[in-house]
């Protein structure tokens, strides 16, 4: 049994950051929903535009500001974050194969993952287009009055179609953390996880950890 029951993984300024950007998403996509549907009509008139517009524009700069903010209380997670989302390696693809079986119950013979495996790093290329498709248009909609037409009525269909695959990616990576991989959030809680679990779905950085004296190879076995 290894002795070491878990493993430093998130620093606490990357998980505020995790969770402000969440939540700022969660918030816009909600203030804006009574616009597509019909049903929320009441609602929409019972707050009342002026209140939803200004709760969705405070949300907004919570939302674009995040990163900023990570810069000074988590730049060495973001680095990493980008380091890693930007290089993609051969065990990268092969996980990529295999892992539409383990997601309806499978087991394969996963090849060891770094500190974000490939799933994962295809889930950070996407959100982080996303917030650039979402801000840009966003901008044009609410400061772009002096901008050409054309392009303020292309924010509109851009935006909202951004918005809502932000809101399916999101919806896939609640249920991945929580239903198939629940030890993967508690990395988002206290900022450890399971050593085992580290073990079996991100051995490369175990590994990387051991070459690097962090850890010791007998307090994980």
């Amino acid at each position: 049994m290894a002795k070491l029951k878990y493993l430093p993984r998130h620093k606490k300024g990357f998980i505020i950051c995790h969770w402000l950007n969440g939540i700022a998403f969660l918030m816009l996509f909600l203030t804006a929903l009574p616009l597509y549907v019909p049903g929320l009509s009441g609602f929409y008139h019972a707050v009342g535009p002026h209140a939803l517009q200004l709760a969705h524009r405070f949300f907004a700069v919570v939302f674009i500001a995040t990163p900023v903010l990570g810069l000074f209380i988590a730049r060495e997670g973001y680095a990493t974050l980008i380091r890693e989302a930007t290089h993609f390696t051969k065990a990268d693809i092969e996980f990529q194969q295999k892992f539409p079986a383990e997601l309806i119950g499978g087991e394969p013979d996963m090849p060891k993952q770094g500190f974000y495996n490939g799933g994962e790093k295809m889930n950070i290329l996407l959100q982080m287009g996303l917030w650039v498709v979402l801000v840009a248009s966003g901008l044009v909609l609410w400061l772009g009055q002096g901008l050409p037409q054309a392009l303020q009525a292309w924010a509109i269909p851009i935006h909202s179609i951004a918005g809502g695959c932000g809101f399916a990616a999101a919806l896939g990576h609640i249920y991945l953390a929580i239903g198939v991989n629940p030890d993967s959030f508690q990395g988002m809680k206290d900022g450890t996880v399971k050593t085992e679990y580290a073990v079996k779905h991100h051995g490369k950085w175990v590994d990387e950890l051991v070459a690097s004296g962090k850890i010791d190879r007998k307090d994980i076995e």
